[in-house]
């Protein structure tokens, strides 16, 4: 990249065909934009040669975006078309005051290169998958029950959307982020959990995949009043993104007394609902997301994991049985699992299997299975 960058420049200013003269810069394509470049340069003061063609590249860098090198010069030439030789100049400096860059047009001072460092380098994966949510400006939370019916709800679903300034939901795929949700009762925080969410389905509740907090959860004797706010904050790389929600109603009734061991009713939540959500997301088709709750050395790569050959691409529907914890211990659990699985022949089968997870961070992914047994059945 820095060599198209560096070799695209040269080319601008060392063009020597350039018969017509131009006053303002024609960007109406590749060779216009060339000509007019070097004509207005040619009629300049040496000094000012250089700083032109510095001034184009800090416009380059700061005014135009993407990782497609021919995309941004386009929009270098419409950005430039019609702009005399003090209107480019006046450009770059605003450029070189917003950013701090020592520079002006008048000035013996070249730009320092490693101005143009992070330009001139592609972007790494996990940087070109984070401009997904550049335009994100906080977070906007919504909740729902996990039941519409009250006496047997026993806790809520958090969807955590990222909008832009003008209320815009910003969509992004396959992203990791932390989220730090702290949850306030009367002005007091009385915990703090982190969730990794790797998708903006998260945010939307038709979708059915938001944070799923149980009432037990919190300690009784730390609650004042049945009303919960909750803030939620993401840091990412230079991005920080924050949202609050007031009002949540919680069930006192269904919180935990401070006897109770929090961490293994999370842990064994968090390891059920794994489970439960990895083979719908088999019936649902939604292969990465399955992909991402397994740390699985049988399934080598997503391809293999999704082949309609011999992996989870053979299987067109799911329909989960009964789902209930078997062991656990500090750093992995067993889940047993009874559900029928239609393949894309049409043929049903039902199966006894075990789910085996492991602990990393805060959350659990599943290491292996264990077929108990398989039959031919009809759905249920």
């Amino acid at each position: 990249m820095r060599k198209i960058f560096l070799i695209g420049l040269t080319f601008i200013f060392l063009c020597s065909s350039c018969e017509k003269e131009y006053k303002v810069i024609d960007g109406t394509s590749k060779e216009t934009f060339t000509k007019s470049v070097k004509s207005i340069s040619s009629k300049l003061t040496i000094l000012q040669q250089d700083k032109i063609q510095e001034a184009v590249k800090l416009i380059y860098k700061f005014k135009t975006e993407g990782s497609d090198e021919n995309k941004r010069w386009e929009q270098l030439y419409t950005l430039l078309n019609g702009k005399n030789a003090e209107q480019i100049f006046d450009i770059a400096e605003d450029i070189a005051k917003k950013n701090k860059i020592p520079w002006s047009s008048t000035s013996m001072n070249s730009v320092d290169p490693s101005v143009f460092d992070n330009d001139l380098k592609p972007l790494t994966e996990a940087e070109q998958k984070l401009k997904q949510i550049e335009k994100a400006t906080r977070i906007n939370i919504r909740y729902s029950p996990i039941s519409k019916d009250e006496t047997i709800n026993d806790g809520f679903y958090l969807y955590p959307e990222l909008i832009d300034d003008s209320g815009s939901e910003i969509f992004y795929a396959d992203l990791p982020l932390t989220l730090s949700i702290s949850f306030i009762n009367n002005g007091t925080i009385v915990y703090v959990i982190q969730r990794e969410i790797n998708s903006s389905a998260v945010g939307d509740p038709s979708l059915n995949k938001g944070i799923k907090i149980p009432f037990f959860m919190f300690d009784n004797k730390k609650l004042a009043t049945s009303s919960l706010d909750v803030e939620i904050k993401i840091n990412a790389e230079d991005k920080y993104l924050y949202g609050k929600l007031s009002g949540i109603p919680i069930d006192l009734s269904k919180t935990r007394d401070a006897s109770t061991p929090i961490e293994d009713e999370i842990n064994k939540q968090v390891a059920l609902d794994n489970v439960k959500k990895f083979i719908q997301l088999i019936g649902d088709k939604q292969y990465s997301e399955a992909y991402n709750l397994a740390q699985n050395p049988k399934w080598t790569s997503l391809d293999q994991f999704s082949s309609t050959t011999n992996g989870f691409g053979t299987i067109a529907a799911t329909n989960l049985i009964n789902a209930q914890l078997e062991e656990k211990n500090d750093d992995k659990q067993t889940v047993n699992v009874q559900y029928q699985i239609k393949d894309i022949n049409g043929k049903i089968k039902t199966l006894n299997q075990n789910f085996i997870l492991k602990k990393v961070k805060d959350n659990w992914l599943i290491i292996n299975t264990e077929t108990k047994e398989i039959k031919e059945d009809t759905w249920k």
